[in-house]
């Protein structure tokens, strides 16, 4: 490969979206890094290159050593690493805060030309959840750090191998009534290949630097309306009137130890607060991306989960056939 090769580094925690990431940044011709906590598991994504294109590296954002070797001779840094959820502020404050100051300011440093930070829908210094406040308080160290770097606020993330709809289906699958979890909150799920492409559009474009981004699907769900349509399309006839919420807390925390780990508390975190765009205009519009509906994505892997001997979609698409 020549001299003049373009190396992208994904900073990231072993999350399905990376894949996305890796896989559109290796078609636009990058050699990419993949800088992760457990490197071995790349190793399902590195057919999507030529040989050599994807390298895993094994990274740790508290360690800044292995930062800047992830970081140094590349000429786009993306980070998607992040403590995903937690009340211990402390440790939200050294992985969402000042992991993400390093390796912002690492990149400048480096001297990276792109420079795209991952954040929250919902990301505020008020808000009621500490997860959302230390997103705000990283998006705020980054661009003091990197000025130009481009902040994605993202939500939900769903698609083939996501741990939500997943998670969902596999529950609807099992338990007559499904944990409408604070039944209420609004979700805006988005899938996994907007997310990348709206992750090349920050890369390709000058005009993104400095900006923030909400990245948030085509509807708005409450927890409610989403697990509705979900057992509708399954037709597991679930209730979803709900249960109290300290049931379905006590539920995720025995279940997580269960083989298959089918409800966690994890899960219900991602439906305990309001995750929508709050900007006039969805990020991804703004990007010149249409959003994907989820009933255009979401059927096609949650089939699975239907009745073993459910075979009216076929039976549709046999009647097509004989028209």
């Amino acid at each position: 490969m020549s001299d003049t090769r373009k190396v992208a580094t994904v900073i990231g925690n072993n999350k399905f979206v990376e894949g996305y990431i890796v896989e559109r940044l290796v078609k636009a011709g990058y050699v990419v890094r993949v800088a992760v906590p457990q490197p071995a598991l790349v190793n399902v994504i590195r057919p999507f290159g030529n040989v050599g294109q994807i390298t895993p590296l094994y990274c740790s954002v508290n360690k800044e050593d292995t930062l800047i070797r992830a970081i140094e001779g590349a000429e786009v840094v993306i980070n998607v690493s992040e403590l995903a959820f937690g009340k211990n502020k402390s440790k939200l404050e050294l992985h969402n805060v000042q992991a993400a100051q390093t390796i912002a300011r690492i990149s400048a440093a480096a001297g990276v030309k792109r420079l795209i930070h991952f954040s929250a829908l919902g990301a505020e210094l008020n808000s009621r959840s500490a997860y959302l406040v230390s997103k705000k308080r990283g998006e705020d160290a980054v661009l003091q750090a990197f000025p130009s770097a481009v902040v994605l606020r993202t939500g939900i993330v769903f698609g083939p191998e996501d741990q939500f709809l997943n998670k969902l289906a596999l529950i609807a699958s099992y338990f007559p009534i499904m944990p409408a979890y604070n039944a209420n909150t609004k979700l805006q799920p988005v899938y996994a290949g907007d997310v990348a492409d709206a992750v090349m559009k920050a890369v390709q474009q000058v005009e993104c630097d400095g900006k923030i981004y909400e990245i948030a699907g085509a509807e708005i769900y409450t927890n409610r309306e989403l697990m509705s349509w979900l057992v509708g399309w399954l037709r597991t006839g679930n209730d979803v009137s709900g249960l109290s919420p300290a049931l379905i807390r006590l539920m995720a925390f025995t279940l997580q130890f269960m083989p298959g780990a089918i409800m966690t508390p994890a899960l219900l975190n991602m439906m305990e607060y309001d995750s929508v765009s709050s900007q006039n205009e969805n990020g991804l519009l703004a990007l010149g991306i249409v959003p994907t509906p989820i009933e255009m994505i979401a059927p096609i892997y949650l089939y699975c989960y239907r009745s073993i001997n459910d075979f009216t979609e076929l039976k549709r698409l046999q009647h097509r056939i004989e028209q």
